[in-house]
């Protein structure tokens, strides 16, 4: 990338998170995010080598943080099966929603198309020393069942206090259920 000009990368990014907010990664045009950042393709290609590394670079971030948020080695502990962690979720992602609405519903044709499915499996890898009865793979559809129902209220555009309360009774659910099967 060019580091030359800040303010043309900074118009190049507004201009390609807008595009793939719009459009999605693999609808997104490259020459619109060009015309709306007024530079020509070339010029772009002077910043960023392809459309995946800008979006690359837009992502990233976000994607470094929420897989931290789910590692079982962050320092942040299980033994609530992880309600700590999805309530941090629930306010990085709606402080940062744009970013996290491209991970859960634009990034398809990208490195991050399974962005979820990777952290389901940290989740799952987190909760499975509390889970030592069940199968790996009933541990993973329980944790991939709640994440898909947090992808939902992204894409739904549910909003912080709708998501929060959502994923609060979610949690009850959930935690009423790991109790049962794990007979706490």
């Amino acid at each position: 990338m060019n580091h030359a000009d800040p303010q043309t990368i900074k118009r190049i990014d507004e201009a390609a998170l807008k595009e793939f907010i719009d459009h999605g990664f693999k609808n997104a045009s490259l020459r619109s995010i060009a015309r709306e950042a007024g530079v020509t393709t070339g010029a772009f290609y002077g910043y960023y080598k392809s459309k995946e590394v800008v979006f690359s670079a837009i992502v990233e971030p976000h994607a470094k943080f929420l897989r931290g948020l789910f590692d079982k080695d962050s320092g942040d502990s299980y033994e609530d099966f992880g309600k700590s962690r999805l309530a941090k979720l629930i306010v990085y992602t709606f402080d940062n929603i744009d970013g996290v609405r491209l991970l859960v519903a634009g990034s398809e044709g990208t490195s991050y198309a399974e962005f979820f499915h990777e952290l389901t499996e940290l989740m799952a890898d987190g909760l499975r020393p509390f889970c030592r009865d069940l199968s790996d793979d009933f541990v993973h559809s329980l944790v991939s069942g709640l994440f898909a129902s947090y992808c939902e209220l992204v894409i739904h555009d549910a909003g912080r206090c709708q998501a929060g309360a959502a994923m609060h009774t979610l949690w009850e659910f959930y935690e009423a259920g790991w109790n049962r099967i794990l007979k706490l």
